[in-house]
């Protein structure tokens, strides 16, 4: 699985120039890989994160409850996205566009 996370870690730094860090978390916020100038504490905030966009989708429809939203979130300098992927949780930081 190891190196499955590093491969995917790699293709995302490769197709992005803007990407600055990304990090893959377990369901428990346990922080299984990290690459890029980001804290290991954003990783059980990355997870949180993608656990309670989970409880957005609505219940009474069960292929909206099999899909995991993607979460993203932008500021000024940066954008983060967050998506599970089966059982892990990625978030990806990148630097802002400048328009």
């Amino acid at each position: 699985m190891e190196v499955e996370i590093d491969e995917i870690i790699n293709s995302v730094f490769d197709k992005d120039p803007n990407v600055t860090s990304v990090v893959v978390v377990d369901d428990s916020g346990l922080c299984l890989a990290i690459r890029g100038d980001i804290s290991e504490e954003a990783a059980g905030l990355v997870s949180s994160i993608a656990t309670r966009s989970e409880l957005v989708l609505p219940t009474s429809n069960p292929e909206a409850q099999r899909k995991s939203p993607v979460i993203q979130i932008e500021a000024e300098s940066m954008t983060i996205i967050i998506r599970r992927i089966a059982n892990v949780v990625v978030g990806i930081f990148k630097q802002a566009q400048e328009a």
